[in-house]
């Protein structure tokens, strides 16, 4: 900072003195304020006005834009719109009385006395989730000829000890449309389910039976789909079949029927297969 004694000899040594040093201080000041100015550019630039990642915002990050426009509409449920609410139901699966046993006034008992009238509430909830284990029991017995004879266990008992068809309709489902991993779908059956032997193994038998079993209809939609005419597709090396929009079945079941060879649907196709097909 320059003192008052050092201006006073500027101004004593003449106008061009005088001059000169103004200049310097003016293109010093032009410097500090271009330095200024870049440095407070730096501090505004994030991810959203500069090519700089979203981890480098750090804690002052702006607070997000919306790109939609107002509709001038209030929000919730607009005129006309049918609402969906929980609704009292005449036939509850359980039922839970709660008795008045005593007077909250003078304590008599009214253990014998009807209720004048009765205050309903529903609670919707979900079964316990645990396994049902149903033992099947074949009789057999020996003629007076000789002959041995047992009766027949249901088509879908085939082993000593098994997993029923719904609890494998519902992994197939969350494996294969759900799109959960075999380890995170192994440990849920586990904690919600109890199958404590339920291993990535065991669901990868039930993806392959799933398949197995679905074959004849993927066949039939094959077919209808190959003899469609669809513009845009044709019968070559990478497409090799023409798809149909055939309802109800979605374009992209198609799609993976008559494109993706046989080999290949084992695993993964299955996301849109119907889970029930076990």
């Amino acid at each position: 900072m320059m003192t008052p004694e050092e201006a006073l000899a500027i101004y004593q040594a003449g106008p061009e003195a005088a001059v000169r040093v103004l200049l310097e201080m003016d293109a010093r000041l032009d410097a500090s304020e271009n330095r200024v100015r870049h440095l407070e550019a730096r501090l505004a630039k994030d991810s959203h006005n500069s090519s700089k990642p979203p981890s480098s915002d750090g804690l002052n990050k702006p607070k997000p834009k919306s790109l939609r426009t107002p509709s001038g509409r209030r929000t919730g449920g607009q005129p006309g719109h049918a609402g969906r609410t929980l609704r009292l139901v005449e036939k509850p699966d359980h039922t839970v009385s709660h008795p008045v046993t005593r007077c909250a006034g003078c304590g008599n008992s009214l253990t014998g006395q009807r209720p004048d009238r009765v205050e309903r509430r529903q609670v919707f909830d979900l079964p316990e989730p645990k396994l049902e284990v149903t033992a099947h029991q074949a009789e057999i017995k020996t003629c007076a000829c000789g002959c041995l004879n047992r009766a027949a266990f249901p088509p879908t008992v085939t082993a000593p000890v098994q997993y029923g068809l719904r609890l494998k309709s519902v992994a197939v489902y969350l494996k294969e449309y759900q799109l959960l991993p075999f380890e995170r779908l192994a440990e849920i059956m586990r904690d919600l389910f109890a199958c404590d032997t339920f291993s990535e193994g065991t669901l990868a038998n039930f993806s392959a039976a799933c398949s197995q079993r679905l074959e004849p209809i993927d066949e039939i939609i094959r077919a209808q789909a190959a003899a469609a005419e669809v513009a845009g597709l044709r019968r070559n090396r990478d497409a090799r079949h023409r798809l149909a929009a055939l309802a109800p079945h979605r374009f992209d079941h198609l799609a993976d029927l008559v494109l993706r060879p046989p080999e290949t649907r084992t695993r993964g196709y299955g996301r849109r297969r119907c889970a029930a097909g076990i």
